[in-house]
């Protein structure tokens, strides 16, 4: 959170939380993740969620293989994938204490209530207009832009692996990489972070971390300024030195 000006809105927002589709294909981790996530709010982070498109955008993805569609399509459709995850994460089955918001000062009433809000965004994309129609912006772009948009400087991107490897070499502990320059992972094309997420992170001086969403103890550990198993993103990393992780519990 950076500092406050005088007539504008301050959300004092800690951290936005990039939650991954890919997360929601097993509903037992996607639940233990979601109670993480209260009880990172409950120690006194206030938090947004992002949700990812999870099984609603797979489905839009299979369409447009066997019929290309339009771009407009396309980018509609996955926004709204997106919120209907969203909806998803915020039944009772799942938690009590995340709650569904479709505006920016939904967002502020929520966290104001002690709650975690989790950003249908749908209608935010449409009425602002802030990506381009391709299938190279995903949710990950989305969650970094919004974290600009309420003045955030932390981002979680919580995903199914421990973070970014190294040649693509996912789950090869030697190749897990623990930080790096935002340029490098640019560099590096799609990896569990789009490319268009890392320039943004880069441009906008984000401190941003990839984290396995099956252990939400590493989102806390991170939260709290500690150690944690994952990869950091940030400028402060000298370009050019990827530091890889040595072991990982």
């Amino acid at each position: 959170m950076r500092s406050q000006i005088e007539g504008f809105t301050v959300y004092g927002i800690d951290a936005v939380i990039k939650f991954g589709g890919s997360l929601t294909r097993d509903l037992v981790a996607t639940k233990l993740l979601i109670e993480g996530i209260a009880a990172c709010a409950q120690l006194g982070h206030r938090l947004i969620v992002i949700p990812g498109g999870g099984r609603p955008d797979k489905a839009i993805e299979e369409i447009d293989r066997e019929q290309p569609l339009a771009p407009e399509t396309a980018h509609r459709a996955t926004a709204m994938a997106q919120d209907q995850t969203g909806l998803i994460l915020c039944d009772r089955g799942f938690s009590g204490k995340l709650q569904p918001c479709e505006t920016l000062r939904e967002c502020r009433i929520a966290l104001d209530a002690g709650r975690v809000p989790v950003l249908l965004p749908a209608r935010l994309l449409m009425d602002l207009d802030p990506v381009a129609m391709t299938w190279d912006v995903t949710s990950d772009a989305v969650a970094a832009w919004f974290a600009w948009l309420v003045d955030a400087t932390r981002i979680a991107i919580l995903t199914d692996v421990d973070g970014v490897y190294r040649a693509g070499c996912i789950g090869v502990e030697s190749d897990l990489i623990r930080n790096i320059a935002p340029t490098d992972l640019l560099e590096m094309g799609h990896t569990s972070v789009d490319r268009c997420a890392a320039a943004w992170i880069s441009d906008k001086d984000l401190e941003a971390a990839v984290i396995n969403g099956r252990h939400p103890e590493r989102l806390r550990h991170w939260l709290g300024g500690e150690t944690f198993v994952g990869t950091h993103i940030s400028n402060r990393v000298p370009p050019g030195e990827i530091e890889l992780c040595s072991v990982v519990p």
